[in-house]
């Protein structure tokens, strides 16, 4: 058993005692093959829970360079929770194609569209990042939802982690000669707000 699910499972009976979650649509997380999911952000645990409400695969994260200080920072946030560096303040073209080659390697990359984290739980417009990679892959992309009592994080309070149906490129339109990723952003995020109201 390696490192990192060691600590996973360490963290998973942490979790289960003091944020307890549950999961709803697992069977929606392809066993294999590249898919990028996508969820809304709440709190800084939100790829934690993505991670524990899960078990079949492995996500990859982007994750702002402020996060990434010191080596003990780096070891946890990229080796155990499989995040890497991305500056949000420009154009990085180094994360992006990271992150693309994950997918094309079968990964499964997790993003959240709208970039930050919500002050008021209500979900933002979301960025094209996301939709691109799923262009640029030919991956699908899993709409998710992070759920919370008055969306926030609280000692005991339970988390719920929706897992959608898969969005193929054609229900994006991003099969079009021209495709328009901020129509296919638009799509993503509106199947994350229906996934919201099902859910609360």
């Amino acid at each position: 058993m390696s490192l990192r699910n060691i600590i996973v499972g360490i963290v998973r009976v942490i979790c289960c005692i003091l944020f307890p979650y549950r999961s709803v649509g697992t069977e929606n997380i392809p066993a294999e093959g590249g898919a990028v999911l996508c969820s809304n952000h709440l709190s800084m645990v939100d790829p934690v829970h993505l991670i524990l409400a899960q078990k079949k695969r492995y996500i990859y994260f982007m994750a702002k360079k402020e996060l990434f200080p010191n080596a003990f920072a780096k070891w946890l946030f990229h080796d155990i929770l499989g995040a890497f560096a991305v500056d949000r303040q420009g154009n990085d073209k180094e994360a992006v194609a990271h992150a693309i080659d994950l997918v094309k390697n079968g990964e499964l990359m997790g993003i959240f569209p709208e970039g930050t984290r919500s002050k008021d739980g209500k979900l933002g417009r979301g960025k094209a990042g996301a939709v691109m990679i799923a262009s640029r892959t030919n991956a699908p992309v899993i709409p998710c939802c992070v759920l919370r009592k008055d969306n926030k994080l609280r000692l005991f309070s339970r988390t719920t982690v929706v897992y959608g149906k898969p969005m193929s490129l054609e229900e994006l339109h991003l099969k079009d000669e021209r495709p328009d990723l901020r129509y296919a952003s638009r799509l993503l995020m509106e199947r994350i707000a229906t996934l919201m109201e099902e859910h609360r």
